[in-house]
């Protein structure tokens, strides 16, 4: 039975299942679903073993799967946090000239302590049954209150994404095993300057983030870009607003994230094919990361170092 409305607890429609017994949720795949598929990110025609985190933009459960989210202490006393914004002013340069000038600065304001939950990360899959039937699934999850949140969540993207979803039991299906292949990552053409030849598409993330993120995030773009990267790529599905910037001499991959006030991840480059099938959740571990620069007004100082030909000499 597909499910098209908002659940606020997925075990009322696990009652046919056995405690710790697992299920998927999922859908048919026919026309009307392998469209959103497409607009997902998802390749079409339709390979079993493509996966694809769901975009954030698609509503709340899909942003706290693709993002995760904050509990905010409403009881605490409030702190001081920091938001950088783009700071502009005019400057006299002699003989009746003026020249605009601009830096990133950190304005202080107060807010309720929060902790930053990470993202779920549930990435949806299409599969093949043993009849040849295409579905798409998420999970599996066991049938127990420790997996109630996740799969709830779970369920929910996959209505905001796809329009409902099913529970399916192990009896049900019986999949044909494929190889997985995470479809994460544009990788845009090299040229002769990769940096130059990723402007345009670069341009169309700082767009997309919100107004007052723009100036900040363009500005932390053209820093890395100016390291000369090896290549670039865009994120798709729920890495939207990403980028990633290839560095062979130095053997990294800085990963750009686009909300203002977070981090920007650096990534041991063994090779690109491993770095864009790796999760979020695996990017985002403080085992998987060599280095993790917190975005504030030390950004700048901290990439330069991070990214100096003398620490390949060393």
């Amino acid at each position: 039975m597909q499910i098209n409305r908002k659940t606020r607890n997925i075990t009322k429609y696990l009652k046919h299942l056995q405690p710790t017994e697992l299920y998927m949720l999922g859908l048919v795949v026919h026309p009307g679903v392998e469209a959103r598929l497409k607009n997902l990110g998802f390749e079409v025609p339709l390979v079993p073993g493509q996966r694809v985190l769901a975009p954030a933009r698609k509503g709340p459960a899909s942003r706290r799967n693709a993002e995760g989210f904050d509990i905010v202490h409403r009881d605490r006393p409030k702190e001081i946090a920091y938001r950088q914004v783009v700071w502009t002013w005019t400057q006299f340069a002699g003989r009746n000239h003026t020249e605009e000038k601009s830096k990133v600065v950190d304005v202080p304001y107060q807010r309720y302590p929060r902790t930053h939950i990470l993202p779920y990360g549930i990435e949806l899959e299409v599969k093949m049954r043993a009849d040849g039937q295409i579905y798409v699934l998420a999970g599996p999850f066991s049938n127990d209150e420790f997996s109630v949140a996740v799969a709830t969540n779970s369920a929910n993207m996959m209505r905001e994404a796809l329009g409902g979803f099913e529970v399916l039991d192990k009896e049900l299906t019986s999949w044909v095993n494929a190889p997985m292949r995470r479809l994460h990552w544009q990788l845009l053409p090299p040229g002769r300057n990769p940096w130059e030849s990723a402007l345009p598409a670069l341009e169309g993330v700082v767009e997309h983030a919100p107004a007052g993120n723009r100036g900040v995030l363009r500005a932390r773009l053209s820093a890395v870009g100016a390291k000369k990267p090896d290549f670039v790529a865009i994120g798709l599905g729920g890495f939207e607003g990403y980028a990633v910037f290839g560095f062979a001499r130095l053997k990294l991959c800085v990963l750009e994230c686009p909300q203002v006030n977070n981090a920007t991840y650096v990534l041991p480059m063994e090779s690109w094919e491993r770095v864009a099938q790796m999760t979020k959740a695996e990017i985002l571990d403080a085992r998987a990361h060599t280095a993790r620069i917190v975005h504030t007004r030390r950004w700048f100082d901290a990439l330069d170092s991070v990214l100096s030909d003398d620490r390949k000499a060393a």
